[in-house]
């Protein structure tokens, strides 16, 4: 796979999948990837789900984001400290962790890679890439964050081989409602208009890469690093009055679903802010992988499938979906 390019996306705090028999509204669940898949409610994450790889993806960590994004650039749970710079410059007695963007880099000298991201996390151990890292304050907007900075750098540099760019703000759409029946005015005030316009960013990113016949080369992986609390234990005792309150994700991240009728605990697992994104698409995927649903994975699965596509050698404590996907003849 020599000639692929990834652009590899993360989007905090957005949960991959939900359990079954929480609703927020008559038929409707928790704001997450597949439940709304199902229900149609996010066209261009599902195209990228039907023509690609979804896999029901678990935070088995800490649920906060500074190791959560560690996992993502690492493929390992155990990363030492998190959010620090001290690996830098490395040196044989202090070489630190190595994120995904610098292993392919090492691997592939010679061929451009780009990170867009917010500053903690183009620290070596993260998504630093020497090439070009572009840090931004943290919760920069998504929009300006794809529209006016990455998109137009990879329209320019085109022979970019891997691109991240992490889109932040779902994390801040929280202690609000999942859902109401109007949309409100603003996208920020509900996970559901959230979710809805990171769709409309995702068309945008599929329709780039179908740009000069790019889509049968690129590889689109979509990825998150923790979910939220909703509809559970640690919600009610956040204050929330029914499922439709999205109460961040706090420790303890084991929880279990919360019945606001009868105003009781049940025995049924939760553990929502565990349930993250893994979906692998783009015209570069083995046409054996279409359509494949993993019914269990975990986040630290998702930087060595970014390495393998790449051809990198990536050891590390995750697997790569791809070729453990293949094996097993899915």
């Amino acid at each position: 796979m020599s000639d692929v390019r990834v652009l590899y996306v993360i989007m905090d705090q957005l949960a991959g999948h939900w359990c079954d028999g929480v609703e927020v509204a008559p038929g409707i669940p928790p704001v997450n990837v597949w439940g709304y898949h199902k229900l149609g409610r996010i066209p261009h994450f599902s195209e990228l789900i039907k023509q690609g790889l979804f896999a029901f993806t678990w935070n088995r960590g800490i649920c906060a984001t500074a190791h959560g994004v560690k996992y993502l650039a690492t493929g390992c749970y155990n990363v030492g400290p998190v959010q620090t710079g001290d690996y830098y410059p490395r040196t044989p007695d202090n070489p630190g962790p190595i994120g995904v963007m610098e292993a392919a880099k090492r691997h592939h000298s010679k061929r451009h890679m780009v990170t867009f991201t917010t500053a903690y996390w183009i620290n070596p151990g993260y998504f630093y890439v020497p090439d070009m890292s572009m840090g931004f304050p943290g919760m920069f907007p998504d929009d300006r964050m794809w529209g006016e900075f990455g998109l137009p750098y990879l329209r320019k540099r085109r022979d970019w081989v891997l691109a991240h760019v992490y889109l932040t703000t779902m994390d801040g759409v929280s202690l609000c409602p999942s859902y109401t029946p109007e949309p409100p005015a603003d996208c920020r005030k509900t996970k559901d208009a959230y979710i809805r316009h990171l769709d409309e960013i995702v068309k945008e990113m599929i329709d780039y890469v179908r740009e000069d016949n790019g889509w049968e080369r690129t590889l689109i992986v979509i990825a998150s690093d923790h979910g939220y609390h909703a509809g559970c234990t640690v919600a009610k005792a956040k204050g929330a009055t029914s499922a439709n309150f999205c109460a961040d994700h706090p420790a303890p991240y084991d929880c279990r679903v919360w019945d606001f009728q009868a105003d009781r605990e049940t025995n049924i697992p939760s553990n929502c802010a565990r349930r993250t994104t893994c979906i692998i698409s783009g015209g570069a995927l083995a046409p054996e992988l279409r359509g494949t649903v993993v019914p269990e994975a975990d986040i630290i699965d998702v930087a060595p499938s970014v390495a393998e596509a790449l051809g990198v050698p990536f050891p590390c404590e995750g697997r790569s979906l791809l070729s453990a996907m293949l094996r097993t003849g899915a």
